[in-house]
Parts: structure tokens; sequence; C-alpha cells
């Protein structure tokens, strides 16, 4: 099964470098540690550079699918931003370790974060749309 995974992860990787043909694409081997590598084993983060493709950050899950497929089907996770930060590393890992460990994620689900995405906003949770745009509400903290 490991073979399966990892073959999986590389072909999300390869897809994204070629769908992205010109940009610049980092694959960051995320560590989350030895209890949740488990639950999603080949997780890595495809980060990648504006470009021809787009003016914008991407930040790409590469592992989800194979730790979760059924019937020959899974998910990945994108999202982009207009800025390089860590924050959304951290966030894709976040995605993929909720949705892989047992809470799958469908359209318009919502994921808590228990914290704001970045430094002083009211958004605590991560959702899962198809470009529709997340209907989640910002969090209310006193």
């Amino acid at each position: 099964m490991g073979a399966e995974r990892l073959s999986a992860a590389e072909a999300v990787e390869s897809h994204v470098r070629a769908f992205f043909a010109g940009h610049s694409v980092e694959a960051v081997d995320y560590d989350l540690g030895p209890e949740r590598r488990a639950v999603v084993p080949e997780l890595r983060v495809l980060v990648v550079a504006p470009g021809p493709r787009a003016d914008s950050w991407a930040y790409v899950t590469a592992g989800c699918w194979a730790a979760t497929a059924r019937d020959g089907h899974g998910l990945e996770f994108v999202m982009t931003a207009h800025v390089r930060d860590r924050r959304f590393v951290d966030l894709m890992a976040m995605l993929a370790h909720y949705h892989c460990g047992g809470h799958p994620l469908g359209l318009e689900h919502s994921m808590p974060i228990g914290e704001p995405w970045v430094p002083g906003s009211a958004w605590s949770t991560a959702c899962r749309s198809a470009n529709r745009g997340c209907r989640a509400r910002p969090a209310i903290t006193s």
C-alpha cells in the first residue's frame, strides 16, 4: 500500500508541475509528527509561485488522495493567496490531516482551526467549496 500512496502523491506532484509549467514549484515535506504522519504518510504541500498561468501563489496537497481513496476516487486540496506565507502551508497540512483523519470534507463543509487563519483575521474556519466560495461565517470572539 505504501508504494501506491507514494506513486499517487508523485502523480499529483507531476500533474501540478505540468499544469503550472513556467512556475517555480517547491514540494514541502510537512512534518505532522509520528502519530499524525500515519494518517497521511506521504503528505507534502506543493507551493507554486506566480507565473504565466496565474498571478497568485497556489498551495496544493499531495498525499490525501491515496490516504482516502475509495473506488478510485479521492481528494486533494488547493488554496490560492496573493502572498507566500508558511502559515498557508501549515493550514493545508491541518486540512489534510483533518480530512484524512476521520472527518471527510464534502462541498461547503468547514473545519475548525481554533485560531485565526492569519494574525488579525476574524476567520477561524477553513472550508471546502467548488469554485463558489466559502459560506462560513467569521468566528465571533469576545
